[in-house]
């Protein structure tokens, strides 16, 4: 009896452990801690050939010429076209990874899990 006691116990104990929420990281390289969601962000595509990685630029808000850059981790073939204007969603985690590109005024280099993405006229 003492032996299924034992057994029981592990098991809640195993079966709490494994429903404790994970923040995911993304499936890409360079990417850490979650920084924040964003939603409806308007930005540029963009091209880093040091990295091979597309990113996304985007206007800080509440700011005058501030940007972010989120490294895409996986930018569907639509809209892998440098300077098209897209409007993302997803989630900012840290990354190493910083471009040589002369866009002013960035504040920020991020990893970018898209949950959606759509293009602007």
């Amino acid at each position: 009896m003492k032996k299924y006691l034992v057994f029981f116990g592990l098991t809640v104990l195993v079966s709490g452990l494994s429903c404790q929420k994970k923040e995911p990281a993304p499936g890409c390289l360079d990417c850490g801690k979650k920084v924040e969601e964003i939603q409806e962000r308007p930005g540029r595509i963009a091209y880093d050939s040091a990295a091979v990685r597309y990113y996304v630029w985007m206007h800080v808000p509440g700011t005058i010429d501030s940007f972010r850059v989120g490294y895409v981790c996986e930018l569907p073939e639509a809209y892998q076209e440098e300077g098209q204007q897209v409007v993302v969603s997803g989630t900012l985690y840290e990354t190493s990874l910083r471009t040589t590109s002369a866009i002013c005024c960035l504040d920020g280099f991020y990893c970018l899990a898209l949950t959606s993405v759509r293009a602007t006229y």
